[in-house]
């Protein structure tokens, strides 16, 4: 439980209370039974062990997903190793949004009986709830267009010229049309240049530099230097990807290395984000990598970096992961993906962007980051193509 949080101190919670309402709201979270080989023990005493490993820490508050749908409220330990946001989305997917805020009002009056919250937190959670977006549908209206100032590329996908010619390169980018770009790699290394040399040469082409994607190493090792280089470009997210080799424990790991130093990063003004392959997806123990991240980590402290390509390459919904996380996703790579799985350049493949984009509001995308890993016939005429296809786009 977080020690720091203030709770309703004059009694204890009722732990058989507890117990039940745990009972019936996270059996989908419950560790495995004892064995039959092991006595029985009552609810109250097994309201200690912890019914919900890889979920939602306290690190966080009671966050349904935009700023307005933030109670505030410390999202505390019930007892038992779960929190009220486990209790909450043990409940999901919900009907619709009055299903959903009345199964929060539920919970919020139980833990008030219980003086696990007070009055006026449970009437903060059950109003950011009814604020949220949770629950109701986004349908298409194929009326929509992205704003083109929150366009951008990825330049991964111009990464054959960016090292060789870097100011043709970001001047074609801009002639056709981009005004953000993303670029990546380490600190004081982007395409062969340092932050100091590049970034003059993005800004003199017209672009502006938002987010710029460095590794993890970086992050532990040499985090002034990651703040200087995302300074020099003037971005507002530095993100980083994962390993296909880690464990569940990896990823509580690096979700709490990402609370710490995104804990620093923000009082500079920059948001720490992680980028998503495809192998975040696949269980282990029946639990994803990409949950331990997105439960483990502070929403106001660390964004997701969705990568729409990826998530589908393994059969992952981008809205269904918006459904369960919103809000979390600030920022998306656009990927298109041919019939045959292999890249294609966005617009011109299989995903449907019109049905992702109408969920840009809950998702809390501020940015759209085109990108073709293998583009065809060069990475300026497919980021151009990218691009001219997604000003096109209506959702």
């Amino acid at each position: 439980m977080n020690s720091s949080s203030a709770r309703p101190s004059h009694h204890r919670p009722r732990a058989r209370h507890l117990a039940v309402l745990l009972a019936a709201t996270l059996l989908p979270l419950t560790a495995a039974p004892a064995s039959a080989a092991e006595p029985d023990t009552s609810a109250a005493e097994q309201v200690a062990a912890d019914l919900c490993p890889w979920g939602y820490t306290t690190s966080s508050t009671v966050f349904f997903g935009r700023a307005g749908a933030d109670s505030g409220v410390p999202n505390r330990d019930l007892g038992n190793g779960c929190t009220i946001l486990d209790a909450v989305w043990a409940n999901a997917p919900f009907a619709d949004h009055g299903s959903f805020v009345s199964t929060v009002s539920g919970l919020t009056n139980t833990l008030r009986q219980d003086d696990v919250i007070t009055p006026q937190e449970s009437a903060s959670i059950v109003r950011a709830a009814a604020s949220s977006e949770i629950g109701t549908p986004q349908p298409a209206s194929g009326t929509r267009a992205l704003p083109d100032d929150r366009i951008g590329l990825v330049l991964y996908t111009v990464r054959a010229t960016m090292s060789s010619a870097p100011e043709a390169t970001l001047g074609a980018l801009a002639a056709c049309g981009y005004r953000n770009a993303e670029p990546s790699g380490a600190v004081n290394n982007f395409y062969g240049r340092t932050a100091t040399a590049l970034a003059p040469l993005v800004a003199d082409a017209g672009l502006s530099v938002p987010s710029i994607g460095i590794g993890l190493g970086d992050l532990q090792n040499n985090l002034d230097g990651v703040i200087a280089n995302a300074k020099a470009f003037g971005a507002k997210y530095v993100r980083i990807s994962g390993s296909g080799s880690w464990t569940l424990a990896d990823y509580s790991r690096v979700a709490a290395t990402l609370n710490t130093v995104g804990a620093t990063l923000k009082q500079a003004g920059i948001t720490v984000a992680y980028h998503n392959h495809g192998f975040e997806f696949t269980a282990q123990n029946g639990v994803r990598g990409y949950d331990v991240l997105v439960r483990e980590t502070d929403p106001n402290l660390v964004a997701m970096e969705l990568d729409l390509y990826w998530a589908a390459s393994v059969g992952v919904d981008p809205v269904e992961l918006i459904k369960q996380y919103p809000g979390r996703f600030s920022l998306f790579h656009v990927k298109d993906m041919a019939a045959d799985g292999s890249f294609a350049d966005v617009g011109e493949g299989t995903i449907d962007f019109a049905r992702i984009f109408a969920y840009s509001q809950m998702s809390g995308v501020g940015l759209y980051l085109t990108e073709n890993d293998s583009p065809r016939p060069d990475g300026v005429s497919s980021a151009c193509d990218s691009y001219a296809n997604l000003r096109a786009l209506r959702y």
